[in-house]
C-alpha cells in the first residue's frame, strides 16, 4: 500500500510540473477546537453511555488501575496554515469535464502538544470523482496534563504512558477516492443543491519510536495506536443553501485496522480486545458563511466503540479488557473556523 501511494503521488507530482501554469494559489488559516463530553466508557451501561461528570476511582476495587470519567471532559485545539494551488487538468467539454483540475496542498499544523507538516495532491478527472494521495510527518511533547507523544506499555502496571518529548516521529501516507454528487447538476437552481459525498481512504501510520507490536499515544488520544494500516470511510448527505447558514447535513465516519494489526486479537475470540472492530461516528454538520473570506463549521458527533465488561473496564491496559458488545456515547462538539487570504 505504501508503495502504491508513493507511486501515485510521484505520478501526480510529475503531471503537476508539466501542467499549464494558469494556477490559482490560495492561502488559508484554519482553527479547530473541540470539547469532549465525559462518560464512563460503557461501564454499567448497555447500548448508550450517558454524559457523566463524576469520576469512578481506580481505588474503588482491588483490580482497577484507571479512573473512569473526568470532572470536566476533554479539549482539543489545533491551528493550521495551508497553501493550495490548483491547475486545470484534462479539461474537456460539458459539465462532467469542464471543471477537471489538479490541486496541491501543503499545511503546517500546530497544537499545544504537537507539530505536523502535511502535503496532499488531488486529481479531479471527472466532475463526480476525486482521487487523493498525501503524506504527513510530525512529533509531540508534553505540556502539563496534555500529552502529545508516548508509548503505552503492555500490562496492568502502575505506570501509565511512557512520555518522551520528541521521542519519535509520527509519519503517515494515504490514498483516497471520493464520489461526489450535487442534484443541482441535473436540476439547476440555487435551492437544488442536495449534496452526497462518499470517501474511501487507506492510510499507513507509524511512530518511529515504537516497535511493530507496541501501542502508542498521539495528540492526547486513547493511546491505542499501532504501526499499521487503517481503512476510513466518510459519508455526507447535506443541503446547501444561499444563506448565511449555507450547509446542513449528516456526517457518518468509520475506521478499522487492516492487515497485521487486525489479526492481533479478533473480537469474536474469548478475551479479545477487538483489534478487528470497526468504530463508527455519526453526527450533524453545519457551515456558516461569515462574509466573503470566512466560514465556520460546527459538528455534533456521537461515537460507537467496543464495550468492555464491567469487570475489566478499569484495566489500565486496553489489551487486557474483555469486550462484550458495543456502546454509543456523546463524543464531542467541534468547530472549524477558516479564513482565506486574498
Amino acid at each position: 500500500m505504501k508503495r502504491t501511494v508513493a507511486v501515485f503521488a510521484a505520478a501526480l507530482a510529475t503531471v503537476w510540473v508539466a501542467a499549464p501554469t494558469a494556477s490559482a494559489a490560495e492561502t488559508s488559516l484554519n482553527v479547530l477546537g473541540a470539547y469532549y463530553i465525559p462518560n464512563h466508557s460503557g461501564y454499567e451501561a448497555t447500548d448508550f453511555s450517558p454524559p457523566d461528570f463524576s469520576v469512578i476511582s481506580a481505588d474503588d476495587t482491588g483490580n482497577a488501575q484507571r479512573d473512569l470519567g473526568t470532572g470536566w471532559g476533554g479539549a482539543e485545539a489545533k491551528v493550521s496554515l495551508s497553501v493550495t494551488d490548483k491547475v486545470p487538468f484534462l479539461v474537456g467539454q460539458g459539465p462532467l469535464l469542464s471543471g477537471n483540475n489538479m490541486r496541491g496542498k501543503f499545511s503546517v499544523e500546530m497544537s499545544p502538544v504537537s507539530v505536523n507538516g502535511v502535503g496532499q495532491l488531488s486529481l479531479t478527472p471527472v466532475a463526480f470523482l476525486v482521487f487523493d494521495a498525501g503524506a504527513g510527518i510530525g512529533t509531540g511533547w508534553t505540556l502539563g496534563p496534555f500529552r502529545g507523544l508516548g508509548i503505552n506499555p503492555a500490562g496492568n502496571v502502575a505506570d501509565d504512558i511512557d512520555l518522551t518529548p520528541f521521542g519519535g516521529a509520527v509519519w503517515r501516507v494515504w490514498g483516497a477516492g471520493t464520489f461526489q454528487f450535487d442534484m443541482a447538476a441535473i436540476a439547476p437552481g440555487e435551492w437544488n443543491h442536495v449534496v452526497l459525498l462518499a470517501t474511501a481512504k487507506v492510510e499507513y501510520v507509524a511512530n518511529t519510536g515504537a516497535e511493530s507490536d507496541e501501542a502508542w499515544l498521539w495528540e492526547a488520544d486513547d493511546a491505542e495506536n499501532f504501526n499499521g494500516a487503517k481503512f476510513y470511510a466518510t459519508y455526507v448527505l447535506a443541503y446547501q443553501m444561499p444563506l448565511a447558514l449555507n450547509l446542513a447535513g449528516i456526517l457518518v465516519e468509520s475506521e478499522e485496522w487492516l492487515g497485521e494489526v487486525r489479526e492481533f486479537s479478533p473480537m469474536d475470540e474469548a478475551g479479545a480486545w477487538g483489534s478487528d472492530y470497526r468504530i463508527w461516528q455519526v453526527g450533524t454538520i453545519t457551515n456558516f458563511a461569515l462574509g466573503k473570506d470566512d466560514s465556520l463549521a460546527v459538528l455534533v458527533q456521537f461515537k460507537r466503540k467496543a464495550d468492555p465488561t464491567d469487570a475489566t473496564a478499569r484495566n489500565r491496559d486496553f489489551r487486557t479488557r474483555d469486550y462484550e458488545d458495543a456502546y454509543w456515547y456523546f463524543n464531542r462538539i467541534a468547530f472549524s473556523y477558516t479564513h482565506t487570504f486574498e
